[in-house]
């Protein structure tokens, strides 16, 4: 595994304690050896760097996306997405909600398919909304100058100029099958995957797996609390399904690192 070393504007109505804390000051671990995850990254076009952030920064953030956070069910039908709230999706019939999932499952069968829970941090951000989330804090992070020149550094890319994001969660029978990242009219450099949930196992499913010419799986991570993960685009990767006894739901945030 290509893997750095272990570092020694108004709310919206429903936001909590944990998603207005901002005393918890986000910014990169500074014993994160970057230009050993700068070399690790040339050397295999993807890296896996623990203990990213400042450890106060990652619990607040973990915080925000487990009790905070209002989430929406998102998947997609061929090239349409589909994006509802989780209070509306649970309002659906139940043979309506047993055919929706049928069709994702038989579409990832044959093709790419993704299923799982987000928050589209940049659209809310940019739209004005939840101004006093902690997540908004951390989009302004993912596109200061500190993380920024560190994603510079690391991807030898100094055309890098900014960043979006969206928060994921993946539970029981969430996926993302194989696909690469390539979409030239959005210029991504790189992408990225923010794990922030504690005590995650193997065997529960979720790893971003990395995928060889012949279909093998040439590499995976587990979804360790607080490590970031970046890989160059393109680059064939999946996450695994979470399995029916994963106790616990599966926090990142996620996006790509661009070019303007």
């Amino acid at each position: 595994m290509a893997t750095a070393a272990e570092p020694t504007g108004e709310g919206a109505a429903g936001e909590g304690e944990a998603a207005r804390a901002t005393d918890a000051r986000l910014a990169i671990d500074p014993r994160v050896d970057v230009p050993l995850v700068a070399q690790l990254y040339r050397e295999r076009g993807r890296v896996h760097v623990p203990g990213f952030l400042a450890p106060a920064a990652a619990a607040a953030v973990h915080a925000a996306l487990e009790r905070d956070t209002p989430w929406s069910v998102s998947a997609n039908e061929g090239e349409r997405n589909f994006t509802v709230r989780v209070e509306a999706f649970a309002q659906l019939a139940p043979e309506a909600r047993a055919g929706f999932e049928a069709r994702v499952l038989a579409n990832a069968a044959r093709g790419f398919q993704y299923y799982y829970k987000n928050f589209p941090i940049h659209d809310e951000y940019a739209a004005g909304r939840f101004r006093d989330h902690l997540l908004m804090r951390v989009y302004e992070f993912l596109n200061s100058s500190a993380f920024l020149d560190f994603a510079r550094t690391v991807t030898g890319r100094p055309d890098a100029t900014h960043v979006d994001a969206q928060a994921t969660l993946f539970e029981k029978g969430h996926f993302l099958t194989r696909h690469d990242d390539r979409d030239d009219r959005k210029r991504r450099i790189a992408a990225y995957v923010l794990n922030l949930t504690p005590a995650w196992q193997a065997d529960w499913g979720g790893l971003l797996a990395f995928l060889d010419p012949d279909g093998h799986v040439a590499e995976a991570y587990t979804p360790a609390f607080n490590a970031l993960n970046l890989l160059r685009v393109p680059q064939p990767h999946a996450v695994t399904c979470v399995a029916p006894f994963a106790p616990a739901g599966r926090y990142s945030i996620t996006g790509w690192i661009r070019a303007d």
